[in-house]
């Protein structure tokens, strides 16, 4: 008795299964909450405005005009075309300032966010893989620096460093280095005991493999949602410390330090004050709605089922 084998012929008219790309899956989870969709075009409109801001603003941000101190809004009475947002108690014109002062506030949001991620990343790291040697010694440190309060703790560093650009990026970085590490380790704690973490140990990965390509990559949605809230943090953070006159220093245009330069004028000149507090409520509400759609885009428990 034979037996014949048999082969099996695919059906060509049988439909392909197609899988969306990565890129496309995070854009369509991420398109599902318009409010995020909202924050990042105004986000992107202010990112735009900054980076070309020689071109965009229509005035220098430190030249003054005298015989416009003071000037309202142009749909205002009294108001003159050649000023959309008016001008200022020196005189200079409000919107380019508030264009110019994106550059800064943006920048050192970023730069603070880059600062805090990198070396919370890696004490995170540290104390999880050597939880016994030195991970008690940096979470007892990091509870310190989150027992006291960030604004405080901001201002203190930046009185003994001295006030300016520098200065506020090392401060709110100090500030926001805590949570990174706290986040950091907590992820990676979890990703330990996976299978195939103990499938790299025992193929001999070294620690630094095991640390920044096996674990972290699978670490990182988390962080990336924490950096996206820390950077709207940071911005009111510095805007803060512009405020108190710790920041970025006059005539140099800055959110926060055209809020600390107008408050004498509230009463008088409504614009002054409220359109650098509008600048800094819009951008930082943008941001948060922007985090909250990175959260429901790269968190799998949280995406919605269309």
């Amino acid at each position: 008795m034979s037996l014949q084998k048999q082969t099996v012929v695919p059906d060509a008219d049988a439909p392909v299964a197609t899988y969306p790309s990565p890129v496309k899956e995070f854009w369509q989870a991420f398109s599902q909450n318009k409010g995020a969709v909202a924050g990042l075009v105004f986000m992107l409109v202010v990112v735009f405005a900054a980076i070309f801001a020689p071109l965009v603003a229509p005035y220098s941000p430190i030249e003054q005009y005298h015989d416009h101190l003071l000037t309202p809004p142009a749909w205002c009475e009294g108001g003159s075309r050649a000023f959309l947002l008016g001008t200022d108690e020196a005189g200079r014109d409000l919107l380019s300032r508030l264009i110019y002062g994106a550059r800064m506030s943006l920048l050192i949001g970023l730069s603070s966010v880059v600062v805090a991620l990198i070396p919370g990343v890696i004490l995170g790291l540290l104390a999880a893989f050597f939880p016994r040697m030195i991970g008690g010694s940096i979470m007892r440190l990091m509870d310190v620096l989150m027992a006291l309060p960030s604004l405080l703790l901001a201002v203190a560093i930046v009185a003994i460093l001295g006030p300016g650009f520098i200065n506020s990026i090392i401060a709110i970085a100090v500030v926001g280095l805590p949570a990174y590490v706290r986040l950091t380790r907590a992820s990676a704690m979890s990703e330990l005991n996976r299978d195939y973490v103990t499938a790299s140990r025992v193929c001999g990965a070294g620690l630094l493999r095991l640390m920044f390509i096996t674990v972290l990559p699978n670490c990182m949605a988390p962080l990336i949602v924490h950096a996206t809230m820390s950077f709207s943090s940071a911005i009111l953070e510095a805007s803060a410390l512009g405020f108190l006159g710790l920041g970025v220093q006059p005539p140099t245009p800055e959110w926060g330090t055209m809020l600390a330069s107008a408050r004498d004028y509230i009463e008088r000149a409504w614009w002054v004050v409220s359109l650098p507090g509008l600048t800094i409520l819009l951008a930082v509400l943008s941001i948060n709605l922007m985090g909250d759609g990175l959260r429901d885009a790269l968190d799998p428990k949280l995406k919605r089922i269309a």
